[in-house]
């Protein structure tokens, strides 16, 4: 018995398959997920959503993720994230490169640029990725 996961954001579907059991890191901690789970709706908070292709406890895939909302329902799960990323895919250099760029451009900008929101969520962003390279 399987369930459907897609994991989708603005820019691109990250992954769709049929899969054993996933975890989503909501907003009320790490949740699990595994066929014939209850139908529920929840936010989503930004970190690792993992992937078991066949069997419960065998991760076959790791995404990180950022904020969103998740639908379970039916055997089927959808994630509406602002971003996702397989963590397989990641490389730890280009991952340095961009948080440099990131730390000078925010040294660029005066205190009340609004831009520097955005740079503080890439910034962050990189952060959580590049930790999670560091400890596989």
């Amino acid at each position: 018995m399987a369930i459907h996961v897609r994991i989708v954001c603005p820019e691109h579907l990250a992954f769709e398959e049929d899969v054993a059991f996933l975890t989503v890191p909501s907003t009320d901690g790490s949740m699990g997920i595994a066929p014939r789970h209850a139908s529920e709706i929840f936010t989503i908070e930004p970190g690792f959503t993992t992937i078991c292709a066949q069997k419960m406890g065998e991760v076959t895939s790791e995404f990180a993720i950022g904020t969103g909302f998740v639908e379970v329902a039916d055997d089927r799960v959808i994630m509406l994230v602002e971003r996702a990323e397989n963590v397989a895919e990641l490389k730890a250099s280009e991952l340095q490169t961009k948080l440099k760029e990131f730390e000078e451009e925010l040294g660029n900008l005066s205190a009340d640029d609004a831009q520097r929101v955005n740079l503080y969520n890439e910034i962050a962003w990189c952060k959580l990725l590049l930790k999670r390279i560091q400890a596989a």
